[in-house]
């Protein structure tokens, strides 16, 4: 009789012993799985699974059919069994041969130091030359100190040269700084700046003598000048761009924009004494006037229609039009009037009596 079949873990097919040798159906973490439920099972186990658990022993051998059994004759009586043997006693493990001591190895002889009276020579040499080179360094240094000082002070710690003491010395070494600025600035074509650094290199020696003053008196005057020499150099550009934006603003859409220019374009010739600020008055004043005269028609209009309907209290129609104004006329003065009269139009109609 065949041996039954294993079913599978999964769905119940029956699984056959073949399916299992063939690799059609496995056997995973001790359950077994058809060739249907293979793929699904091995998705589902993780590898820690794998890893914790041990691997499955393999499944046991079918027990091979029985055969079926000869007729056999009839079978003398057996003897009787033998009494069983008893086993022999073991023999006492055989006792481990003793290890062979190991000699310790000679140590080597190490070589005696060498006398330290060979060197000594050479130290006691280089020892005399350091203290020659010290006690040079010392005499250099106060040949030195004596050269730069007659009184015999020491020099600043930062290196730099040491203020004299004597007063007389000090007023030469102030006198000839300030006559090297003073020469440097009547060279023509020198510039400003370069002046102005030779003032603060020469303020040091200036410093606490009656030359310090004139010195300082020198570095205002030369920035005066450096400030004037930039205003004017930087005027021309300003009176040409001015010039030309009036000449293409017919309908004033830059005159908010071109005020500041105007007054920065004034102080830096008044600044300077340029003989160019009437030139930029003139503009000024031409171009200003043409933007009033440009405003006073709406302010005609404008300013009658909204009286006449104010004396008719209808006041809101009076503010609407007053608000006609044109956007870009309403830095003139015309729109400041007008706008005076409709800030009284409000009040009158607040004060009204409602109806």
């Amino acid at each position: 009789m065949a041996a039954p079949l294993t079913p599978c873990d999964s769905c119940g097919t029956p699984i056959p012993d073949s399916d299992l040798e063939t690799g059609s159906a496995i056997t995973l973490l001790g359950k077994r799985y058809c060739a249907g439920c293979k793929s699904e099972a091995i998705q589902s186990v993780s590898l820690d699974d794998l890893a914790a658990r041990p691997a499955a022993a393999p499944p046991p051998p079918r027990p091979a059919p029985p055969k079926p059994a000869a007729k056999a004759a009839p079978r003398a009586p057996s003897p009787a069994p033998a009494p069983p043997r008893q086993p022999a006693p073991k023999a006492a493990p055989e006792a481990a041969p003793p290890r062979p001591e190991r000699k310790a190895a000679p140590r080597r002889p190490v070589p005696a130091p060498a006398k330290s009276s060979s060197r000594a020579p050479l130290f006691i040499g280089i020892a005399a030359v350091a203290v020659i080179a010290v006690v040079a360094a010392a005499v250099l240094l106060r040949g030195n100190s004596s050269s730069t000082d007659p009184s015999g002070s020491k020099g600043g710690a930062s290196g730099g040269p040491a203020t004299p003491t004597n007063p007389a010395d000090r007023e030469a070494q102030a006198r000839e700084a300030y006559a090297k600025v003073v020469e440097l600035s009547r060279r023509a074509g020198t510039s400003w700046d370069l002046i102005l650094a030779a003032v603060e290199k020469a303020k040091p020696a200036c410093r606490g003598t009656e030359w310090e003053k004139r010195l300082e008196e020198l570095r205002v005057r030369a920035a005066a000048e450096k400030e004037s020499e930039d205003a004017s150099r930087d005027l021309a550009p300003l009176v040409d761009e001015l010039k030309g934006a009036v000449a293409t603003d017919p309908e004033f859409k830059r005159f908010v924009e071109l005020q500041p220019k105007f007054q920065m374009a004034l102080e830096m010739a008044a600044k300077t004494n340029s003989p160019r600020k009437d030139e930029i008055q003139a503009l000024r004043r031409d171009y200003n006037g043409k933007y009033e005269k440009l405003a006073e028609p709406y302010y005609t209009s404008i300013n009658e229609e909204a009286t006449q309907l104010a004396d008719e209290k209808r006041y809101d129609d009076a503010v609407r039009k007053i608000n006609t104004f044109p956007q870009h006329l309403r830095h003139s003065g015309s729109w400041m009037t007008l706008d005076r009269l409709r800030q009284d139009i409000e009040r009158r109609k607040k004060d009204s009596p409602k109806k």
